[in-house]
């Protein structure tokens, strides 16, 4: 019993002692091929700690994390550890930062771990090749031009499943996208990616390289020694790219190859009837800068929609165009004068104009001009006319006859007067024919409720719009204005 007692307290006595504390940080591998994943292994030994709170490791995101708890007896002296794993894929060469971590009320740290990333050799038989290509490295600020990722898959090649990461295009607007077609060469199968992008800004700038992550089948042994199949995911990359964006000539803002028209549904309309003008841009180049170039014509009401533009890959070349629709209300004729676009053709190097023709529209039915009643001025001397003298010198009896004999015709015309207003009235233009209503209150634009009707009636009648048009408002503003 002595003996055992004397064991058991130096047992106890070795459990209680102090003992050492710190972290140590391990990879199990400091060379990798571009593609390998490495495991980083902090072993903590002590009581008590704070984990440690990582996000990314030499730059990249943490794929994986595990925790194992061991304790061990060595020469009577008890010790226990923790182990912390970390799994990541460096991209580049790079350094493991030094992690502090605080045990036993203590601060302890690793040591600074180097990262060798070399790039994965491209064999003949390689089961996995991904490539990227841009077909220009120097462009302009907002040109378009094409980035083309390409799979390149050995046919015994065997897959599971596969995960592709597009390349990040920090800079760029991507304008468009292909998904990705399929072909046979040789031994592999061909899958390609097409992506429109333009530059944001000048300057030098880099697309990142596309990630493919595919995931084959294998086998391990479980703590039992029995054999399970399970997934293992390998990852392979494309190149980067490196393109150099110019600025263009100032004050330019558009850059490709552009063609312009501009067509009317008609050229010859009412006084008051809307003729539609369509403009549209074809070619390749930065659309969505054009904005819109509704134009002004003098007494003409222009209504003008918001441009559209669209843009699509025709056999892998980017194509677009722009169309924005117009409405030209007028009671005169007009012409509508070229509209023209400014650009920069970066296969000339110089900036080009293009224009549309002039196009005259003849307005039917529009109502007369009013024009200055003719003054004839007579100096002192003048002769007056024969026909005039002979009337003055009518006795003064007979001019009072006539003046008796008009007052009477005048007292009897009265009633008839107002025969013919309720006549006229009736002729009214019906606030149901609103194309009628509209053509009567373009004469009276000087009006505001007649030209606040305008501008709901045009809305409804040629721009497409849902408007609740007020027909008795309507019926009772076309009174006023007609008499």
């Amino acid at each position: 019993m002595t003996n055992l007692g004397r064991f058991l307290f130096l047992l106890i006595l070795c459990a209680l002692q102090a003992h050492s504390s710190g972290v140590v940080a391990e990879v199990d591998r400091r060379s990798v091929e571009l593609g390998e994943r490495v495991e980083l292994h902090l072993n903590i030994e002590g009581g008590d700690y704070e984990e440690p709170h990582i996000d990314k490791i030499c730059g990249s995101e943490i794929l994986s994390s595990a925790r194992k708890q061991n304790t061990s007896i060595i020469n009577g002296s008890i010790t226990r550890s923790q182990t912390l794993s970390y799994t990541f894929m460096p991209t580049q060469n790079c350094t493991i930062d030094p992690i502090a971590l605080k045990i036993d009320d203590k601060y302890a740290s690793t040591q600074a771990i180097e990262i060798t990333v070399t790039q994965r050799a491209i064999t003949q038989d390689a089961p996995f090749v991904l490539e990227m290509k841009s077909e220009k490295d120097q462009v302009y600020v907002g040109e378009p031009f094409k980035v083309v990722v390409t799979l390149k898959q050995r046919h015994n090649a065997e897959a599971v499943d596969s995960k592709f990461a597009p390349p990040e295009m920090k800079g760029f607007w991507i304008k468009e996208q292909q998904q990705g077609r399929r072909f046979e060469e040789g031994d592999y199968t061909l899958t390609k990616v097409i992506y429109v992008v333009a530059a944001q800004q000048s300057g030098v700038m880099s697309i990142d390289r596309a990630q493919l992550q595919v995931a084959a089948r294998s086998h391990s042994r479980d703590a039992w020694g029995q054999w399970f199949p399970q997934l293992q995911w390998r990852s392979f990359f494309s190149n980067p790219l490196t393109i150099e964006a110019k600025a263009l000539p100032a004050p330019l803002k558009l850059v490709g190859d552009f063609t312009i028209e501009a067509t009317l549904d008609r050229t010859e309309a009412k006084a008051g009837e809307a003729v539609n003008l369509t403009i549209k841009i074809g070619g390749s180049g930065n659309f969505e800068d054009i904005g819109s170039l509704k134009p002004a014509i003098d007494g003409v009401n222009v209504f003008a929609e918001e441009p559209a533009v669209q843009g699509y890959i025709e056999e892998e070349r980017y194509r677009g165009s722009w169309t924005q629709k117009v409405a030209l209300v007028s009671d005169h004729d007009f012409t509508l004068e070229p509209i023209a676009l400014e650009y920069f053709d970066p296969k000339q190097q110089k900036k080009l104009r293009i224009e549309t023709q002039p196009l005259h529209v003849t307005i039917t039915g529009a109502p007369p001009k009013s024009s200055e009643p003719i003054r004839v001025e007579r100096g002192i001397n003048d002769e007056m006319p024969k026909e005039t003298a002979s009337k003055e010198q009518q006795p003064w009896w007979l001019l009072a006859a006539a003046l008796a004999v008009g007052f009477v015709l005048g007292l009897l015309a009265r009633p008839l007067m107002g025969m013919g207003t309720s006549k006229n009235k009736e002729r009214s233009v019906n606030p149901n024919d609103l194309r009628a209503a509209l053509a009567v209150l373009m004469r009276r634009l000087d009006d505001p409720e007649a030209a606040q009707m305008v501008g709901l009636l045009e809305r409804k009648l040629y721009m497409g719009e849902s408007v609740e048009i007020d027909k008795k408002a309507l019926g009772a503003l076309l009174r006023r204005i007609e008499h």
